[in-house]
């Protein structure tokens, strides 16, 4: 079909059906929609198809299992089971290995969680210059809600960085072996975590 004929028929249909026209621009837009939501996907860093495949506590009275929540489909979802605070300020850190490390066509973190109460939750990783980048985010309780964390908005961690850290160097997400979170209050509680992707 040449661009005459293309023009023409587009012309005709104009003409005659102005409702087809409606119809022929809105499965555009839906296509193009579909096109936009395809191509954008993200990078998942960790998903708990695997069970507890590549998941440690830091400490054992972390309880883990991997388990399914109606609400959320059938997506696994890691539950942790964290006591109190002890005298280990990462006692209560949960990993997950990272199945894609090159992070840098994306901008975000981005997971879901549902925490039984109120609570800060902090999620740290190792960049490629070992520098530990830490974020913490405040949650609501007993309600699922989504998480987004820039790399631009993320600071190396104040309070702990390993000798080899290369601080001062901007952060490098393009080689990162895991992501880690732990929740931060005085009590002891439950969440629910989906997977971890990065996303623009």
């Amino acid at each position: 079909m040449t661009g005459h004929v293309v023009l023409g028929w587009l012309v005709l249909t104009m003409l005659a059906a102005p409702e087809a026209v409606n119809s022929f621009r809105q499965q555009r837009r839906s296509a193009s929609a579909r096109s936009a939501t395809e191509d954008v996907s993200p990078i998942v860093i960790h998903a708990f198809d695997g069970g507890l495949s590549g998941v440690r506590a830091a400490k054992t009275d972390v309880k883990l299992r991997v388990d399914r929540d109606p609400s959320q489909g059938d997506e696994p979802l890691l539950f942790v089971e964290y006591p109190a605070p002890g005298a280990d300020p990462g006692g209560r850190d949960v990993r997950c290995e990272a199945v894609n490390h090159d992070w840098s066509r994306g901008k975000a973190i981005a997971f879901r969680v549902k925490p039984s109460h109120a609570v800060r939750l902090s999620v740290s990783f190792f960049d490629r210059n070992h520098v530990v980048y830490t974020s913490w985010v405040d949650l609501k309780g007993n309600e699922w809600q989504g998480v987004r964390i820039s790399f631009a908005e993320m600071r190396p961690n104040p309070y702990f960085q390993p000798p080899d850290a290369r601080t001062g160097a901007p952060i490098d997400v393009s080689d990162v072996a895991a992501v880690a979170f732990a929740p931060h209050d005085q009590t002891p509680g439950q969440m629910a975590i989906s997977r971890f992707v990065v996303v623009e």
